[in-house]
């Protein structure tokens, strides 16, 4: 439910706070954890799935890692071109978000590849295949500090979090970028599982059972593998709107790569930071994302977080007008999840289809 200003209820938001901490937990967890009864839990997100307000998705893990290499693109189009180039860009599978900004550059790409020289292919023949495209600018993420997996609503208090945290491994709590090194390659059935986990992150254990004729038993054990291992992200998203922070603001800027403590008080003492990426490729090394609850309220944050860095420079700005894809989803201009293309960093880089029409 959603009241006079768009923003979801107390207990939709709860519910949605339950799961970016335990995607997958049961109705019972989460019952315990608010002190509701597991069919309202389970009603209430069901009516949020439904409507496209709040979806869980699955990717495959790896930042840092030989079989990924996260980066940002910058595209400049011609004007009378752009909402076609967004549409097409969108059906691509690499693409994790995509988002219509202001500033110099039209839109704003975060894509997950194999490695650096297959960014290159995506580069030259995904999006250079694109009429209507005038330039690209890349920057290639060296290391994630935190992002849009690791942000957490925070309208449920501690004891709420520590329920809901039970069940999880202990590695889990630490970002992805401090997963064990030397696991093995994804094999086909980590593959077909976690392409299964992009359509829905909560996809119950018998329909991955029929959609790959595995046993539920074999999937069962392979999931918690993924899970448990970290080699698979899940992560619950809201529609902005209805998070009551709608508003995303890019800050591209330069810190010595050896000021930890600038670091760490970005990270630590600004409130909204929603991601924070060490980026190579240009200038800036640092790209920061402040969510924010208001248009109003982003100038004072950035004045807060000048005081609080006064050896972060900020090079340029730019806020997000639209948000097009976000982890695999298609959304409206509501923030709205409409359509699923889950993220496979193992697919060619072929040039887009072009756009068709979706359906809620």
């Amino acid at each position: 439910m959603q009241d006079s200003t768009g923003i979801a209820d107390e207990l939709d938001l709860a519910i949605v706070n339950c799961l970016q901490i335990n995607p997958r937990a049961s109705w019972t967890q989460l019952s315990r954890a608010l002190d509701v009864d597991p069919v309202t839990v389970a009603r209430r997100w069901n009516r949020l799935s439904d409507s496209g307000t709040a979806w869980v998705t699955g990717r495959a893990a790896g930042h840092g890692t030989p079989e990924s290499c996260l980066a940002v693109i910058e595209l400049s189009c011609a004007a009378s071109e752009t909402l076609a180039i967004a549409n097409r860009i969108a059906r691509l599978p690499h693409v994790l978000n995509l988002e219509h900004t202001s500033g110099p550059r039209a839109l704003t790409i975060l894509v997950e590849v194999r490695d650096l020289a297959f960014l290159s292919r995506f580069l030259l023949d995904s999006l250079g295949s694109i009429p209507g495209v005038v330039s690209a600018s890349s920057h290639a993420v060296t290391k994630v500090l935190t992002m849009g997996d690791h942000w957490k609503l925070k309208v449920i208090d501690a004891t709420q979090r520590a329920i809901m945290a039970r069940s999880l491994p202990r590695h889990l709590t630490q970002l992805a970028a401090n997963r064990p090194d030397g696991l093995r390659p994804y094999d086909d059935v980590d593959k077909q599982l976690i392409l299964l986990l992009g359509e829905d992150g909560r996809m119950p254990v018998s329909t991955m059972a029929g959609r790959t004729g595995l046993s539920e038993s074999t999937i069962r054990r392979r999931l918690a593998e993924l899970v448990n291992h970290g080699r698979v992200v899940l992560r619950c998203d809201i529609a902005l709107p209805a998070s009551g922070w709608p508003v995303i603001t890019w800050l591209w800027a330069h810190v010595s790569p050896d000021d930890a403590e600038t670091i760490r008080t970005i990270l630590h003492r600004i409130e909204g930071i929603r991601a924070c990426f060490q980026i190579s490729g240009g200038q800036p090394n640092l790209l920061l994302g402040l969510n924010t609850r208001s248009l109003r309220e982003a100038p004072v944050i950035e004045a807060k977080l000048a005081d609080a860095a006064p050896r972060l420079s900020i090079i340029d700005r730019s806020m997000v007008l639209r948000s097009i894809k976000r982890m695999g989803r298609e959304l409206d201009e509501a923030g709205r999840s409409v359509a699923s293309i889950p993220m496979n960093i193992w697919a060619a880089p072929t040039s887009p289809p072009p756009h068709r029409e979706t359906t809620t």
